[in-house]
């Protein structure tokens, strides 16, 4: 059963989230998926944190603010010409102060999130054996009320100048590239209106 997006995972914590996909993601953590769980506990301890300490604001889109807006009404894609965008980075989980003590194991996950123009890259770094960990994501459009505009995208990992991995989202933009090389490297996504990179992304060990 392929594993939930990080955000249905929060939301179901949150108690935000309605049949038939609570259903499903209880029964996907009813298998003993240790990614989904320790995305689980890294998510309960941000919310400690936050809720233990009134000086730290925790960053908006762990509650689900800012992650995604999307509109009530279904809108008709209309392909706006956007060129070749640069990501940036919004949230490292390894690059905060407040998340100090966190990282207590060494398989512990990496949450990043990248903003381009009124997109958003969710990805999860999950170290699955020595020097290797298994790259996790989802591309959202703010916006949209569907998944139209990422779904079905091509994505080219570089390292170097060298294609060194690929992948297709699926029809919620999510995707999945398994047991890559520790490293740095360059991902690429190619929309039907330009192209969007996310430069120096960290597959390396904590």
């Amino acid at each position: 059963m392929r594993c939930p997006s990080f955000e249905n995972l929060i939301d179901y914590f949150d108690n935000a989230i309605e049949e038939p996909d609570r259903t499903r993601v209880a029964a996907h953590l009813a298998t003993g998926c240790l990614t989904c769980a320790e995305s689980l506990t890294w998510y309960e301890r941000v919310r400690l944190v936050s809720s233990s300490d009134d000086t730290i604001r925790p960053p908006e889109w762990v509650f689900k603010r800012a992650v995604r807006v999307f509109d009530a009404v279904q809108r008709p894609r209309i392909a706006e010409r956007i060129g070749k965008l640069v990501a940036s980075l919004v949230f490292d989980s390894f690059g905060s102060a407040a998340l100090a003590g966190v990282r207590s194991s060494e398989t512990v996950n990496r949450q990043l999130l990248y903003r381009a123009d009124n997109y958003n890259i969710d990805l999860q770094i999950a170290p699955v054996e020595r020097k290797r960990a298994d790259l996790v994501g989802q591309v959202l459009k703010e916006g949209e009320a569907n998944f139209e505009s990422v779904s079905g995208l091509n994505l080219v990992i570089e390292q170097g100048k060298e294609s060194v991995y690929s992948a297709v989202t699926n029809e919620m933009g999510e995707f999945k590239v398994s047991g890559m090389k520790y490293g740095v490297y360059k991902l690429r996504i190619e929309l039907s209106e330009g192209h969007i990179t996310v430069p120096d992304l960290p597959l390396v060990e904590s």
